[in-house]
């Protein structure tokens, strides 16, 4: 019949529907996850995108975070040996200043120096997993480098960032200049002067050279050739009082010397002569003299004494070897000042780094709060409600029994049992 025939072709179909929506139950709760297909639901899909965009974005941020975190915490590693490095520089600058030590152990300090500088210089070029130098700024190559004339910076004074999303820029490292200084106010500078002050001729000199009531006072070579006019600058103090005094060193000086120091007199009590030899300046005083603070010349500070002071008679006899002055910035005093301020710099460096660290963990936890708020937001759309699931199935697996029993009875029917 052609009822009978529709009939079993509509039940049959049902059937098939019933089994499809039935294995897709059974093989969502096998794989734990809700159909992925866009048609099943379109508004879920395109939420679904949108989460899984911001997660991958959340993704990228952590790996980029945790980078720039591995790079500061080879940056602290590097400052903690530095400022180790900086109070060792600070004791030897203080050994250094006392003179009863012998040769041998002003010689043992100068080299304890030198390798002190060498391991500085190699913290200072320490470099990141990729490679890429911590205090360089955004420069490529070694942060610096050592030289005829000491240890130069080839970076940039540009601090290193990272993007952690929108507007989240974080400084991960600082430019060695402003970690390690720059010129003569440069660790390497201050390490270089250290060296400098424990080798002859500056270990001989003194940091103030005087003599009573009769000296010979006597300037190097001009330091930028003969007829240069080089000017250094010395604090003169006499019996009335002290005196800042310009000399012009060179040959051809001794005359502007003895007017420089003359011109001062009134307020020193010092008188100076020019001494027969044309190079020598005798100095008179009705008492002690000093001299010290050599500063210049001007064109950069001297490496080495340029001015030395003798104990005559008033036959110009001279009385002991002449004492050559230390530089001002070669001083032991100012040394030691120096390096102390390094030790205090070197400390707020390592609290700026410390600071960018805290800085950056505090973005790194947020971006992981925000991932576990995604995953649970994806976990909610994508993830299958299981008990949902199984009262689902049980449901359909009960009424395809019942349908299927049904059909049994009533496709098993057979005219006679209409007729009866």
């Amino acid at each position: 019949m052609i009822t009978d025939a529709l009939f079993t072709q509509q039940a049959i179909h049902g059937f098939i529907r019933q089994d499809r929506e039935i294995a897709d139950l059974q093989e969502q709760l096998s794989s734990g996850l809700r159909d992925p297909r866009v048609s099943a639901d379109p508004a879920r899909a395109m939420e679904l995108a949108a989460l899984r965009d911001l997660q991958s974005d959340m993704a990228t941020q952590t790996v980029i975070g945790r980078t720039a975190a591995d790079r500061l915490a080879l940056a602290d590693a590097a400052l903690t040996e530095v400022a180790d490095g900086v109070r060792e520089l600070y004791l030897i600058s203080l050994q250094a200043a006392n003179d009863t030590l012998t040769r041998e152990a002003h010689a043992a300090l100068r080299v304890q120096a030198e390798t002190l500088r060498n391991s500085l210089l190699s913290n200072a070029n320490a470099t990141d997993p990729q490679g890429r130098p911590l205090f360089s700024g955004t420069a490529p190559g070694p942060a610096f480098v050592l030289g005829p004339e000491g240890v130069s910076y080839q970076g940039d004074t540009a601090a290193t960032v990272v993007q952690m999303g929108g507007q989240a820029k974080l400084t991960t490292a600082l430019p060695g200049t402003r970690v390690f200084g720059e010129g003569q106010d440069s660790i390497f500078a201050l390490l270089d002067d250290l060296v400098r002050g424990l080798s002859e001729p500056v270990l001989s000199a003194r940091d103030t050279v005087q003599a009573l009531s009769y000296a010979r006072l006597e300037l190097a070579p001009s330091v930028g050739g003969a007829g240069a006019g080089d000017t250094i600058t010395v604090t003169l103090e006499g019996p009335e009082g002290r005196a800042d005094i310009a000399l012009t060193l060179g040959a051809g000086g001794q005359a502007a010397q003895v007017a420089a120091i003359n011109a001062a007199s009134a307020d020193t009590g010092i008188q100076a002569q020019a001494m027969a030899d044309g190079v020598g300046i005798r100095l008179l005083a009705a008492g002690m003299m000093h001299v010290s603070n050599q500063t210049g010349p001007e064109e950069g500070l001297a490496r080495r004494p340029l001015l030395t002071l003798a104990q005559i008679t008033d036959t110009d006899h001279i009385m002991h070897a002449p004492v050559a002055l230390r530089p001002a910035h070669l001083a032991s005093a100012t040394l030691i000042g120096r390096a102390s301020d390094t030790v205090e710099h070197m400390a707020e460096m390592r609290a700026a780094i410390g600071a960018m660290g805290k800085a950056l963990d505090s973005r790194i936890e947020r971006i992981a709060d925000t991932r576990l708020t995604l995953d649970k937001a994806i976990s909610r759309l994508q993830d299958v409600n299981v008990a949902e699931a199984i009262t689902r199935l049980q449901t359909l697996l009960l009424n395809q029994q019942a349908a299927q029993q049904s059909f049994v009875k009533i496709t098993g029917r057979s005219l006679f049992d209409y007729l009866r």
